[in-house]
């Protein structure tokens, strides 16, 4: 079912085309509604959308016909350049934020979705509450504090009778 978020998306992503191409033409609403819908199967947020178009008319050479997967593929693409350019130490704080937030009861995608929002600045696809915040800052707080040496791992795996490669 698409919603009037979904329509609000689609728009928006047909208007960037617009700006970034002067010979794209002035989609209606049915061209919103079937955009919408193959952007609502697409699982992607709105910014991650965005970014797509962006991506598409940075790279792509004289005759670029946006269609809606063009765009999904674009701002796929745009999502792994993204986490590339993370170092080990912002992907280690994510994994470690994601894990929290799924402790906390959300499906590993809302949790992700979350975590990538946050840490480019974008929209955060929910909001959490003042208790939830406090109990998310509070698991971050005690996981840090836990120290864990390579030495300490390979002990907590003989304990546990587990082998270590």
């Amino acid at each position: 079912m698409i919603t009037d978020d979904d329509k609000r998306t689609a728009a928006l992503v047909l208007a960037k085309c617009a700006a970034n191409d002067p010979w794209f033409p002035n989609g209606g609403d049915s061209t919103v509604l079937a955009w919408a819908d193959v952007f609502a199967d697409s699982g992607l947020s709105r910014d991650d959308l965005l970014a797509g178009v962006s991506r598409a008319y940075r790279v792509c050479e004289d005759g670029f016909k946006p269609l809606p997967a063009a765009i999904i593929k674009h701002a796929r693409l745009a999502y792994v350049e993204a986490l590339q350019g993370l170092s080990k130490q912002d992907r280690e704080a994510m994994d470690e934020a994601c894990h929290i937030l799924q402790d906390m009861g959300w499906r590993p995608p809302e949790a992700h979705r979350w975590v990538r929002a946050v840490k480019a600045g974008r929209r955060k696809p929910f909001e959490l509450t003042a208790e939830q915040e406090a109990e998310f800052r509070e698991r971050i707080a005690q996981r840090r504090a836990l120290p864990v040496s390579p030495g300490e791992v390979r002990a907590m795996l003989e304990q546990s009778g587990v082998r270590d490669g």
